[in-house]
């Protein structure tokens, strides 16, 4: 009579073992060029339970039957969870983990103020996510006193090309620009202008090309080319505090730009001189210039 419980015993045990339990075979391919994935982490959720994919991709985990959720997860791919649903093949695939470089991807705007000829006005800032090795930005400000006086600047920025010279790497951008300058009937002038940031750690050198066109109607200056050098520096220690300062020369005639840009809390403010003949002028402005992200950006590390 024992030895037949023993028996009994001997073949009940294995089946109580295996009962509630559900084994899952799979595969775990790359969604971008739909080659497998050796060593992804496969774990039942809301347990330790787990196990990798060998080197070919492939995996074997025995759950409960009460599991809902398998989670893959891999370096540099989007973590995937993926429902159970009493399958017992479950193939799936894993997307690289996008990175967007929000660095060039900004959007601001200023109200700003000019002490000496144009009291009012505004800075408009936008840059594009970057698209291959180029982000595009474009800035405008515009300063009037609602009169006579007027003062307009836009700039195209195509940042983000490099430059290797032996072991060093320079960062470069390229601005084209354009100025509108009227004030009263003293000066009536625009400047077009082509320049180049080599950008070396946290400074960067400027050099251009710049043409000053004066108005028909003045007979004593005519349009002028000439060279274009500056300098700036990003202070990281003192909150990311950029110094900018640029001159234009031409024939008799230099142009000056200093501008100094300091964040306060969540506001940016800059004060900016420019000089040119008898023209002077003082601006303030405040603002903010933040990073943003498109829909499609948002959902790209999402299932």
């Amino acid at each position: 009579m024992r030895s037949k419980l023993i028996i009994i015993l001997i073949f009940l045990i294995p089946s109580t073992l295996t009962f509630g339990q559900i084994t899952i075979t799979g595969s775990i391919l790359s969604e971008e060029d739909s080659t497998r994935l050796p060593g992804v982490s496969i774990i039942e959720i809301g347990t330790s339970n787990s196990v990798k994919a060998d080197l070919n991709g492939d995996y074997k985990i025995i759950v409960s039957d009460t599991a809902s959720f398998l989670e893959f997860s891999f370096v540099g791919f989007v973590t995937r969870k993926v429902p159970i649903n009493g399958q017992t093949v479950i193939n799936t695939s894993l997307k690289p983990y996008i990175t967007y470089e929000a660095f060039d991807q900004k959007i601001g705007f200023y109200l700003q103020s000019g002490v000496v000829h144009t009291p009012l006005g505004a800075r408009f800032y936008y840059s594009t996510p970057v698209v291959g090795p180029l982000s595009v930005g474009f800035q405008v400000d515009y300063l009037t006193n609602l009169k006579l006086n007027q003062n307009l600047a836009a700039r195209l920025s195509l940042s983000r090309y490099k430059i290797i010279i032996s072991d060093w790497h320079i960062y470069n951008s390229i601005d084209l620009n354009y100025r509108k300058l009227s004030i009263s009937n003293k000066i009536d002038l625009a400047s077009y202008s082509i320049e180049n940031y080599a950008r070396v750690n946290n400074n960067k050198i400027i050099l251009g090309l710049s043409k000053l066109a004066y108005c028909q109607d003045n007979t004593s200056n005519s349009s002028k080319c000439g060279l274009i050098a500056g300098y700036e520096k990003e202070f990281r220690k003192l909150n990311y505090l950029t110094l900018t300062s640029k001159m234009g020369f031409y024939k008799k005639t230099i142009e000056y730009h200093l501008q100094i840009e300091a964040p306060f809390k969540r506001l940016k403010t800059f004060v900016a001189f420019n000089k040119i003949n008898d023209y002077q002028e003082i601006m303030f402005g405040i603002g903010f210039k933040t990073y943003y992200y498109y829909r499609y950006q948002k959902n790209a590390n999402k299932y």
